[in-house]
């Protein structure tokens, strides 16, 4: 699945740069994110990262594509004292999106707020006590000991989601930015994301 998204943003990406280098308003973005995810029983924290492509296309409004890697966060060893807690949680949130980009320049930087969509390819697991149900994905039963079992509900969908966001580009050189971003994910199937992110962005 991943890599059928890799080869679809870099096709998408490709077609943009063909259209828009002569003009030098292109950008291409790095970032490092840190976020907190939430579906229904699921709830889980971690790192990720994501890689992008952005186009002027007006003095105030960008188009961005991307790769967006939410979160990446496998549980520990389950125990009886982590059953039940986000501990026992694991998740991984993969993403392509295409955002617009309003923007408000000044001596600093770049203000800029975001509007967008994202399909997300959203694993998870959570762990219950035996006998409560799953409110979100597939029920099984797992061997915590001898003397304890739990119910394991397991999420394995592609969701689609609308993401909002307001971030700043400071500037560093005339080529080069540094971007600091919040970003509200939110998707099908009651999942939510809330996410920062600080990136380097190139300008072509």
């Amino acid at each position: 699945m991943k890599k059928s998204l890799l080869s679809t943003l870099i096709g998408i990406s490709a077609l943009c740069t063909s259209t828009a280098y002569a003009q030098s308003n292109m950008y291409g973005l790095l970032g490092l994110n840190y976020a907190e995810a939430d579906q229904e029983q699921i709830s889980a924290k971690g790192p990720g990262y994501s890689f992008a492509m952005g186009y002027e296309f007006h003095r105030q409004w960008f188009v961005e594509l991307g790769y967006q890697q939410l979160i990446d966060e496998d549980a520990d060893r389950l125990t009886a004292d982590n059953l039940g807690t986000e501990d026992s949680n694991s998740a991984t949130g993969d993403a392509i999106y295409a955002a617009v980009l309003g923007k408000a320049r000044s001596q600093a930087g770049t203000l800029f707020y975001r509007l967008g969509v994202m399909s997300i390819k959203w694993q998870a697991d959570s762990y219950l006590a035996e006998g409560r149900d799953c409110a979100a994905g597939t029920a099984s039963t797992v061997v915590v000991s001898d003397s304890l079992n739990a119910t394991r509900c397991a999420v394995d969908d592609t969701a689609i989601a609308g993401v909002v966001g307001l971030g700043f580009d400071f500037v560093l050189t005339q080529t080069v930015d540094v971007r600091l971003e919040a970003q509200h994910i939110r998707g099908e199937d009651d999942l939510q994301v809330n996410l920062v992110q600080l990136g380097v962005r190139y300008n072509f």
